[in-house]
């Protein structure tokens, strides 16, 4: 081959990259535009994962962080890509809880310490099922203001599709429904959670001037309580789907949720770095070998 048709072919080669860099980021920016787009509403960050990932967009607020991406379709919600909203409080808050509607497909653990909460609401009592660690100040906090939000939440998401999850860590609201390309739901998702978290900061305030205070423990699994669960989404730590263990306490995560969060999940650890979890702790929830 000539010399000016070595040139030629590097210069084809160099201009069809190009091209499909542009294709692809534009298929990318069309695809996760409602993200884009509320990142620049909020002054926060567009962080891309790869080709293959979703992105996540993160912004402060007040002294706290929020992270809003997409939960990918798992053997338990085959098909289903979930929005996440997650607030990751700086300072740990005395306070567990989760919400679910009665007729979510799922079937979530009882976080330990936690009993089951009624309003006397009767329209949101027969909705959503409530266990927290304090009734009283859940009643608090869920108020009219946050019930008005949860149930705006809940028409934006498809029967059963609504969950609402709060650790001394983090807030996590999850929306079974994939909102990347709708802005006003999107949107709308993002100021109905950041009103429950409002109404959560000023509960906690409230709580704390009584003289409540927060107890730490480790995050490492506890085999009387049964398979481990992932402090993010509130779901099993199961055989067969990717784990994250964090190298500093020894939490365990889905590895999703861990890319997610983008460090351990267990209030004071800060753990930045994952490790694959050792062979029997992926087998927690499994029986024990037969004996010789």
């Amino acid at each position: 081959m000539s010399l000016f048709g070595f040139a030629l072919s590097v210069l084809v080669a160099y201009g069809v990259i190009r091209f499909l860099a542009r294709a692809i980021a534009w298929a990318s920016g069309s695809r996760y535009r409602a993200f884009r787009r509320l990142a620049s509403r909020f002054g926060g960050r567009y962080e891309t994962r790869g080709l293959s990932d979703s992105p996540i967009v993160s912004f402060p607020q007040g002294e706290d962080v929020v992270r809003v991406g997409l939960a990918p379709a798992s053997a338990r919600r085959a098909g289903v890509i979930s929005t996440r909203v997650v607030v990751r409080f700086r300072n740990g808050i005395p306070f567990r809880l989760d919400l679910a509607a009665f007729d979510s497909p799922l079937i979530r653990m009882a976080a330990k310490g936690t009993q089951p909460v009624r309003l006397g609401d009767r329209e949101f009592d027969g909705a959503f099922a409530v266990r927290a660690n304090d009734p009283d100040m859940a009643r608090d906090f869920l108020g009219p203001q946050s019930r008005r939000s949860l149930q705006g939440l809940q028409r934006l998401a498809p029967p059963g599709g609504l969950s609402l999850a709060i650790s001394p860590e983090r807030m996590l609201v999850q929306i079974d429904r994939n909102l990347s390309e709708d802005d006003d739901a999107l949107f709308a998702a993002v100021a109905e959670t950041l009103t429950i978290y409002r109404m959560l900061r000023e509960g906690v305030r409230r709580r704390i001037s009584e003289g409540v205070t927060l107890i730490e423990g480790d995050g490492r699994a506890d085999e009387a309580e049964g398979p481990p669960v992932c402090k993010v989404c509130g779901e099993l730590v199961a055989d067969g789907v990717p784990v994250v263990v964090c190298a500093k306490c020894g939490a365990p995560h889905h590895r999703d949720c861990w890319e997610f969060v983008g460090w351990c999940s267990i209030y004071g650890c800060g753990g930045k770095i994952g490790r694959p979890p050792a062979a029997p702790a992926l087998r927690s929830s499994a029986s024990p070998p037969p004996r010789p």
